[in-house]
């Protein structure tokens, strides 16, 4: 699984020295630097990170903690919020931190260690995912259980899940705002796609295609979503999965 991140701050040494860490981590890739609250606002929303590393001392907010009010400003335009990271040189801004239910708090200079660790509980976090999430279909609300779910596909501002008894379910949510919320084996492969990769059988990629498990029709995947291809190719690589 690829993890998109933004960094909120105005020290470019500070910055270098978070996207060097990252070089250990290449599952994790920048999508986006800002340097103010405002700014910084309109790239989450736009970039839609996993991850967000947040110093709390940025121009626009000194002398006060309004930086936190970013969160709450957020919470306005999107339901499934990214991790936040506060990364600071004062520990004076913690007990906020805590009460805006931030993910961690690094200090800086930043340790490699305690990345580390910030890392791992986010990946822990991510693995634990609930596997049935409830859908909200013409006013009625289901519980669907997503290892019987075969693929995700996007219409317009809805989305529809196809499930393994050939049932269709319709849900007036963004494919975006499921990709966020899916287990690990849910992978975004398309502008209008997302797979349940346990039931994949076949990746054809001269024609740029997947075969599902009793699924008939194939589902395409698109070059911008290669590295996602490709990371599913490497993880079902031990299973009998055909590649041509």
């Amino acid at each position: 699984m690829k993890y998109p991140y933004v960094i909120v701050d105005n020290q470019t040494q500070a910055i270098d020295r978070l996207k060097e860490a990252f070089r250990d981590y290449p599952e994790y890739y920048c999508v986006g630097i800002s340097g103010n609250r405002d700014d910084a606002v309109s790239l989450i929303l736009d970039k839609s990170p996993r991850l967000v590393f947040l110093e709390v001392e940025i121009p626009d907010c000194y002398n006060n903690m309004s930086v936190f009010s970013l969160i709450n400003e957020l919470k306005k335009y999107i339901d499934t919020l990214p991790e936040i990271i506060v990364t600071t040189t004062s520990d004076q801004y913690a007990i906020e931190a805590i009460r805006n239910g931030v993910h961690d708090y690094l200090l800086k200079p930043l340790s490699n260690n305690y990345l580390k660790m910030a890392l791992l509980r986010f990946s822990k976090k991510q693995q634990e995912l609930p596997e049935t999430i409830c859908v909200k279909s013409h006013g009625d609300y289901r519980y669907v259980n997503m290892n019987e779910v075969l693929y995700l596909k996007a219409d317009n501002n809805t989305t529809d899940f196809y499930m393994s008894d050939g049932k269709t379910i319709g849900a007036y949510k963004t494919l975006k705002y499921f990709e966020e919320s899916l287990p690990k084996y849910f992978v975004r492969i398309h502008n209008s796609y997302i797979i349940n990769t346990n039931y994949v059988t076949r990746i054809h990629f001269g024609k740029s295609k997947f075969s599902i498990k009793d699924f008939t029709d194939t589902i395409p995947f698109s070059k911008s979503y290669k590295e996602n291809v490709e990371l599913i190719k490497n993880n079902l690589s031990q299973q009998n999965l055909l590649y041509v």
